[in-house]
């Protein structure tokens, strides 16, 4: 038994033909029968069977084929973890992400340095549109943005991977006199002093918000979130921000501040995921930050929901 005959019978079962099989793995129809017909030999057992219609699996084939492509996926993980530990000795990635979700890639990029203490990482807290543009010119690995999901439709070379949707809320200071009941109201929310992140996303929606009520009383606009925590702890303004943005917020998780919903206001819903290539194939380490995020995010979620 060898790993080309487990290979020939998964991609067999997969188009149910020797030919079509044969041609993916460049070797002859002969060939790919003739090994087949020898794992049989040697397991005792038939795997498929052939007739006109083509090339379907035993029972106790499937059985096989199940544990084939088990194994298969497994050598594929030594594989990469190999190549990690020769190529990322001295690698390098860089990463950009929105607010409130840099908790969970910070914890993300420390699992990976320990793996590989020499690996090489840079990451920045930026809007998700100054995320899109900097990954169309390639000055960064991987992004994770919230985003409308048809809002890339179009773009050339960029796919966007939406993880889970999301909505712009309030955030306010738990002693305000709003901050009881979970929702504001549009009009009473246009009366207040507002701190905005300065991301795309949240003027699009303040746009839409003044173009419906009116115009609204901005104290500043910035890129530091810690500035924006200060003035909220302050008790001096509220600020606007995606939902998910305070999933992991600590001035939130201790109570000190309050999300509160829009209400009655619809809005378009909002996903959040990974910017990333359409033709090219993402790199193994982008691969692994882009899946032990994921996994880290989900298990906070289901935290944060149970």
């Amino acid at each position: 038994m060898n790993i080309e005959q487990l290979e020939y019978i998964v991609e067999v079962a997969k188009c149910n033909s020797l030919t079509k099989a044969a041609e993916l793995h460049n070797i002859t129809q002969s060939g790919i029968s003739l090994s087949i017909t020898a794992l049989e030999k040697e397991l005792g057992l038939k795997i498929f069977n052939r007739s006109r219609r083509g090339v379907f699996p035993t029972e106790e084939g499937k059985k096989i084929i199940n544990k084939a492509l088990e194994a298969l996926n497994k050598i594929q993980e030594i594989k990469d973890e190999a190549y990690f530990q020769t190529n990322l000795m001295n690698g390098e990635i860089k990463i950009e992400g929105i607010p409130g979700f840099m908790p969970s890639i910070i914890r993300t990029i420390t699992f990976l340095k320990g793996k590989y203490p020499n690996l090489n990482i840079e990451i920045i807290e930026k809007g998700s549109f100054e995320i899109i543009e900097d990954f169309r010119q390639n000055k960064i690995d991987a992004g994770f943005i919230a985003m409308k999901k048809d809002a890339l439709q179009g773009e050339l070379g960029i796919a966007f991977e939406p993880l889970i949707e999301g909505k712009m809320v309030v955030c306010i200071n738990k002693n305000s006199p709003l901050a009881k009941g979970g929702k504001i109201h549009p009009l009473e929310l246009k009366k207040q002093t507002f701190i905005l992140y300065k991301d795309d996303y949240v003027n699009w929606f303040m746009k839409d918000f003044t173009e419906k009520f009116g115009e609204v009383h901005v104290f500043f606009k910035t890129n530091n979130a810690r500035s924006i925590e200060k003035a909220l702890m302050e008790g001096v303004s509220l600020t606007i921000g995606l939902d998910y943005s305070f999933l992991n917020y600590p001035p939130v998780l201790n109570g000190d501040l309050v999300i509160l919903e829009v209400d009655p206001y619809p809005q378009e819903p909002v996903y959040f995921g990974w910017v990333k290539s359409e033709s090219e194939k993402l790199s193994l380490i982008s691969k692994q930050v882009i899946y032990l995020f994921n996994q880290e995010f989900k298990i906070n979620l289901k935290n944060e929901t149970s």
